[in-house]
């Protein structure tokens, strides 16, 4: 398993003693040395918007490490209390400056190229509610840039496993035409 940042923690956050490695529930696991708290090192979750125009999709030039200078969807993690849905609103938005309907969900992937963590990523079509959104894009967040790109003629550096395999899907579904 890839080591995480989480690994690093060796401090119970209940109590302040040391963890240590315990056999609990069926698995090793960090566990206090003093009270009963097991961390359990649980998969994120997240979302990402595939937003179409055409044959146009909007993609986010990553400002920060993993994959710093790649290109990607809109997306993040997502946030306590909120869905998967409102995550890829929200991360649009922050990114791009960009407000968008979701239109279906295209897939669930598991990410495992995020040195981070590990992530179960919702895909999710999406339409600009704007007209004329490409004037409008405001890169930000962790977006260096921010843009529209042809389906036929995408960035050569793309983010993440789940961006990669999304894409061949989509040129695989839509050869031709626009995408829906």
């Amino acid at each position: 398993m890839v080591a995480s940042w989480e690994d690093r923690a060796g401090h119970c956050i209940v109590c302040g003693a040391a963890m240590a490695p315990k056999e609990r529930f069926g698995a090793l696991r960090p566990a206090c040395t003093s009270c009963d708290y097991v961390f359990f090192r649980n998969t994120a979750g997240a979302a990402v918007s595939v937003v179409v125009q055409a044959r146009q999709l909007l993609l986010i030039k990553r400002g920060i490490q993993p994959y710093k200078g790649s290109w990607g969807f809109p997306g993040g993690f997502q946030e306590y209390g909120e869905s998967l849905e409102q995550t890829a609103v929200r991360e649009t938005r922050e990114e791009t400056g960009v407000e968008v309907e979701l239109l279906r969900l295209l897939g669930l992937h598991y990410t495992t190229d995020d040195p981070r963590k590990r992530v179960n990523t919702a895909i999710y079509l999406a339409r600009p509610l704007q007209e004329d959104v490409a004037v409008s894009l405001i890169p930000s967040d962790d977006a260096s840039e921010a843009g529209f790109f042809s389906i036929d003629a995408l960035p050569e550096s793309i983010a993440f496993e789940h961006s990669r395999a999304v894409l061949s899907e989509l040129l695989e579904q839509f050869p031709a035409g626009e995408i829906r």
